[in-house]
């Protein structure tokens, strides 16, 4: 009989970089050396699909450099942006190289660490990008996504667990949801839909994630390479950042004379309660220093619901302002195609103009033909040939689009948001859990801008209107002119009514001015406070005045606002908002997610140091000197951490658990190994068991250093399973972690165990006399799946909850 069944071993095409278990699913996730992400079956090894991140990668940077060229409104820039792009795609490749990768608590989703600090979360059930962040500066080495079990679930759990015991009916695990849910469900209802603002998009990578309402709450855990750590709740709000190293330095720096002169440290492993109380992390410094680090997080616990519901109302704004994103970027699609059409049709008068020798305007040569109605030459010759009355008219029917998509997508999309920052404004002010979390001062600023930028946005369906209100009579007039001039009856379907003033005044303004996203017509200094006026019957003004030849389109009965008299008294506190829309809706974009910023400044500093240990350390300046150092942490119920430790530097060959009960209370157990066994990885398994990847040396009679080892999967029993466990409980010793600052916790572990030793009670070999390397492997602790890597390419899968039959071996029969 073998320990464990083995599932699968295969050899990959391709050399995988990192690799990921499933925790609800028979699912592995492998990252080739190209950044390509395979999803495999463990049992049929069936693909079920690929990944291709670096392409996505690269996408989303050329989409944020095209939007940022797109509010320049300089196709002459675009062009040189657009080339530079092109040229930065071999770097984007090197600093979006994936480094670690991590799934979901409910298997759904994927998040990977990249080279530049970046996380993209993806979506399994269609491979698409949910969502990217970059709080990070420096590779992402490590992820861990926690899911938080609330006091009532634990409760729950235990209720169940002693009822089991005693054989009585299973008690129901429903645990009812807070009550912020349904009223933010309730909220919701008030305004369409997520998916109605993107049943016509284009867009492919949008997360509407409706599911994320019914979703226990969970925190995934980042952690860079030079020791910073970042919190982000469901993978997509971050929470807290914490810079370890200066925290240490700042509070720790005379617990070990390392801590001070040490510049960057590396973490090594880390959890967080599912009580969300305790965060454990264990550290390498940069000058040779272990520490075990525990910091009280229970102001998470503490703060729970208004985290969870403040997570909530960002993922919810968030997903709004993509729906801005997207249906700005349409009406601006059709604006510039409308502008084009138009444009093209003016430069071939300009020419036209320029064969005859005449150096007038096409704005003059056609106020001339209004004034006296006779064209001249060059202009009769245009009207007569060039123009094509329908495709003109094809700009109406593009506003009115665009007024379209503005009514029924853009206004309730800002609508909603506004209402999502009023409620977190009434949160500050009435809900004492929210102090700490949202600044009423800050909220309130925010709340006064987006009221001011929706009048602003508002303005713009009024802008629109008068825009098709003075093209329908230019092109009306146009068509009159050229069916006169062509002896022709005109068609009573184009022939419409016009108005020579409201012609007159887009002349003025100029036949190739942006009339929809300049800074003049939309959001003029001179009548910031003004609120729109819906008139579809412009009149011309005439006036001269000098203060006024930068919004002559925006006097009384003009595109934009009615400056009349009435509202001289309106006042608004951002009325000094300038710049054209794109830069004022970019602002917007960065200005309502600012509402955020009090929770990320002020949760790390409620962080509390329980205690730090120094476990071991080594001469980083001794070149002769090997070690390895492997550890692993788990968080049982009741907050209670336990951590396992192997490393050579200590004085004799031991497996090290420790646990740790309170902030006192530490206690320790260990395996003495054989000497020719070294353990290569090990990760606890479940609340009773840790997994250990261990290499046996082979050494022959004429050698003195191994070429070859043995490798096993052995399983170490740290604790007992539970009651019906029959196994012997191992002893654990407690000790005073308060040790000098000259000493090392490994010091005093060394003299107090014995040397007897001690087996796994299930050991598997995974490969013999081979010198292939590295070996590692992961778990699925659910699925209770081992993945076995044996150098790059090669992966062996293990069922550990079975074990296997050798050939030959006789089954039992009662």
């Amino acid at each position: 009989m073998k320990d464990f069944v083995l599932l699968n071993d295969k050899i990959l095409p391709n050399d995988i970089k990192c690799y990921s278990c499933c925790t609800t699913m028979d699912l592995i996730a492998l990252v080739t050396k190209d950044d390509q992400i395979v999803i495999h079956r463990f049992l049929t090894w069936q693909k079920l699909f690929t990944i291709n991140h670096m392409s996505t990668a690269i996408n989303e940077n050329n989409n944020n450099n095209n939007n940022n060229n797109n509010n320049n409104n300089n196709n002459n820039n675009n062009n040189n942006n657009n080339n530079n792009n092109n040229n930065n795609n071999d770097n984007d490749k090197s600093n979006k190289s994936i480094v670690s990768i991590q799934w979901s608590p409910n298997g759904k989703m994927i998040s990977i660490g990249c080279e530049d600090g970046s996380i993209f979360i993806y979506n399994i059930e269609n491979a698409k990008l949910i969502n990217k962040s970059h709080n990070h500066k420096h590779p992402i080495h490590k992820l861990v996504w926690i899911k938080e079990v609330s006091q009532q679930q634990q409760q729950k759990q235990q209720q169940q667990q002693q009822q089991n015991k005693n054989g009585s009916i299973k008690c129901n695990n429903y645990v009812s949801p807070p009550l912020f849910l349904s009223q933010i469900k309730q909220n919701m209802n008030l305004f369409p839909s997520i998916s109605y603002y993107f049943e016509n998009s284009k867009e492919e990578n949008i997360y509407l994630g409706g599911d994320i309402y019914d979703r226990p709450f969970d925190i995934l855990i980042c952690c860079d390479n030079i020791g910073i750590i970042s919190l982000l709740a469901f993978g997509l709000f971050k929470i807290v950042t914490i810079d370890l190293l200066s925290l240490l330095k700042q509070k720790y720096s005379n617990t070990h004379f390392l801590i001070n002169p040490s510049k960057s440290l590396k973490i090594l492993d880390i959890t967080l309660t599912e009580s969300l109380n305790k965060l454990s992390v264990m550290i390498e410094t940069d000058n040779g220093l272990f520490l075990s680090v525990t910091i009280d997080t229970s102001i998470l616990l503490e703060k729970r619901n208004e985290i969870h519901e403040i997570s909530l109302q960002y993922f919810l704004l968030f997903q709004l302002q993509q729906s801005l994103d997207v249906h700005i970027k349409e009406i601006t699609e059709k604006w510039k195609e409308t502008q084009q059409q138009l444009s093209t049709k003016w430069v071939e008068f300009e020419k036209v103009l320029s064969d005859y020798g005449f150096s007038s305007s096409i704005e003059q040569e056609l106020i001339d033909l209004l004034m006296c109605g006779v064209p001249s030459p060059p202009t009769n010759q245009f009207i007569v040939n060039n123009i094509n009355i329908k495709k003109l008219k094809l700009t109406e029917s593009n506003c009115n689009s665009i007024r379209e998509i503005l009514i029924k997508y853009i206004l309730p999309s800002f609508l909603n948001i506004f209402h999502i920052i009023t409620v977190l404004h009434n949160n500050s002010l009435e809900n004492d859990g929210y102090k700490g979390l949202l600044d009423t001062n800050t909220v309130k600023n925010i709340l006064d801008y987006c009221g001011s930028f929706g009048m602003r946005l508002q303005s713009l369906e009024t802008l629109i209107c008068g825009i098709e209100s003075h093209y329908t009579s230019f092109f009306s007039w146009l068509y009159k002119v050229q069916c006169t001039l062509n002896e022709i009856q005109p068609d009573r379907k184009l022939s419409l009514p016009f108005n020579e003033l409201s012609i007159m005044s887009l002349l003025k303004k100029g036949l190739k001015f942006d009339l929809l996203f300049s800074t003049s017509t939309l959001f003029s200094s001179s009548s910031p406070s003004s609120p729109p006026s819906n008139n579809n019957s412009p009149t011309f003004s005439s006036s001269n005045n000098n203060n006024n030849n930068n919004n002559e389109l925006n006097q009384s009965g003009n595109f934009g606002f009615n400056n009349n008299n009435n509202n001289e008294n309106l006042e608004f506190q951002y009325k000094d908002l300038k710049g054209n829309f794109h830069d004022l809706f970019k602002d917007f974009s960065s200005k309502i997610f600012e509402t955020f910023n009090e929770i990320t400044l002020v949760l790390p500093s409620l962080f509390k140091f329980e205690n730090v240990i120094p476990f071991c350390l080594y001469d980083k300046n001794d070149a002769s000197m090997s070690h390895k150092f492997n550890c692993s942490l788990i968080s049982h119920p009741n907050d209670t951490i336990y951590l396992s430790i192997y490393t050579t530097l200590s004085n004799s060959n031991r497996l090290f658990i420790c646990k740790r009960e309170d902030k006192l209370n530490w206690s320790f157990t260990c395996y003495q190994l054989n000497e020719i066994y070294s353990i290569l990885d090990c990760k606890f398994y479940n609340n009773s068991s840790l997994m250990a990847l261990v290499s046996e040396d082979i050494i022959k009679a004429n050698q003195k250093k191994s070429t070859r080892k043995n490798t096993y999967l052995k399983q170490y029993q740290y604790n007992k399973a539970d009651d019906n466990d029959n196994s012997d409980n191992r002893e654990y010793i407690k000790l005073d972690v308060n040790i000098p600052q000259s000493t090392i916790l490994l010091d005093l572990l060394d003299t107090v165990f014995s040397n007897e030793i001690e087996e796994s009670f299930k050991s598997r070999e995974i490969i013999l006399k081979s010198r292939i390397s590295p070996i590692t492997f992961e778990l699925s602790t659910s699925r209770k799946i081992s993945a076995t890597f044996i150098g790059k390419r090669r992966v062996a899968l293990y069922d550990l909850a079975e074990d296997e039959e050798e050939e030959g071996e006789e089954e039992e029969v009662e």
